[in-house]
Parts: C-alpha cells; structure tokens; sequence
C-alpha cells in the first residue's frame, strides 16, 4: 500500500511538471503534427503577420538581429507563465541585437486572436517587444509545433539554431547568449 501511494505521488508530480510547462489542446496545433518540419540548421519560414497597431510585420526585417520567435495563446497557463520571463529578457539583451516577436494565435476561446486581443496581452504583461496574430494559421502552420509554449531561436541571419517547446527561459537564455 505504501509503495502505490509513494508510486501515485511521484507520478503526479511528473505530471504536473508536465502541465506547468507546456500546453496542448486536443486539436493538433500546429496542423502537421510535432515539429518534423524544422531543425536546427534550416533557414526560419518567413512570415508576413500584422502587428499590435495594424501594421504589416515580417520576419524578414529582423534580419541582423538574433531572434526569438515564440508562439503563445492566451488560454495557456504555460505560456502566461513565460510572457514576464521574455520581457525580462529582453529587456536585459535588447541593446546587444536580440528581438522578440510573440505570435498570440488564440484568444482565451481559442477563437482566433484579434488586435484587442494583442492590446489586452500586452497591457497585461507590460510587453515591449513586437507582437503579432495570426489569424488564418498561416504561420502557425508553417512552425509545425504541437505543444506550446513554442519558442524558435534564429541567428542574425535568421537560421534556426535551437527549438524549445514548454517553459524554460533558462534555455531561451542560453541559446541567445551562444549566438550574441
């Protein structure tokens, strides 16, 4: 009896750390299935999104920075957890050529996220860095993630370097600190 009480303790622990660092709906994410269709090595799919103020963003025009793409939704605990931890860093690499740009993709409804949505995201987490939508799924698709947090590290010319699913600002950090 001791031993199965002992057994479920230690399984719910290696659950929960499951939970609290990555999210996935039932439906698949990123509509191919884990993230087969990148690696390290591969040049990033660019993108064309619009931002917080409705302008038109691409990936592209951060060329020459290093850069941090992460995919969050609004309805992700997780991803909610990690929103304070990449203001902090950026704000503690942005004058040595880091950018952030944050895809929130889904509202709490996992109804496709508007520009109030972005307003409300980056009101609530002080964001100063770029944020887009991506309402039709375009580039949601294109990263081919399943769980999220989802965070892509690209050199200055935009060359995936590291591939980080769930909440580990300590490896987003190490990443950005190999490439700057």
């Amino acid at each position: 009896m001791k031993r199965t009480i002992i057994f479920l303790l230690a399984l719910a622990m290696i659950m929960s750390v499951l939970f609290l660092s990555s999210c996935k709906k039932s439906s698949d994410i990123g509509g191919n299935g884990g993230n087969s269709g990148l690696s390290v090595g591969d040049a990033a799919p660019n993108f064309t999104e619009t931002d917080s103020q409705g302008n038109s963003f691409t990936l592209e025009s951060l060329r020459g920075n290093v850069v941090v793409v992460s995919f969050s939704a609004m309805w992700c605990g997780p991803c909610r957890a990690e929103a304070p931890e990449l203001v902090s860093i950026y704000n503690t690499y942005k004058e040595r050529g880091l950018e952030i740009v944050q895809c929130i993709y889904e509202d709490e409804g996992s109804e496709p996220a508007d520009l109030d949505d972005l307003a409300r995201w980056i009101n609530e987490f002080g964001i100063p860095f770029t944020v887009i939508n991506d309402p039709d799924r375009s580039t949601v698709d294109a990263y081919k993630f399943s769980s999220i947090p989802f965070n892509v590290i690209l050199d200055r010319d935009l060359i995936i370097r590291d591939i980080i699913t769930g909440n580990y600002p300590t490896r987003i950090i190490q990443a950005i600190e190999d490439l700057l």
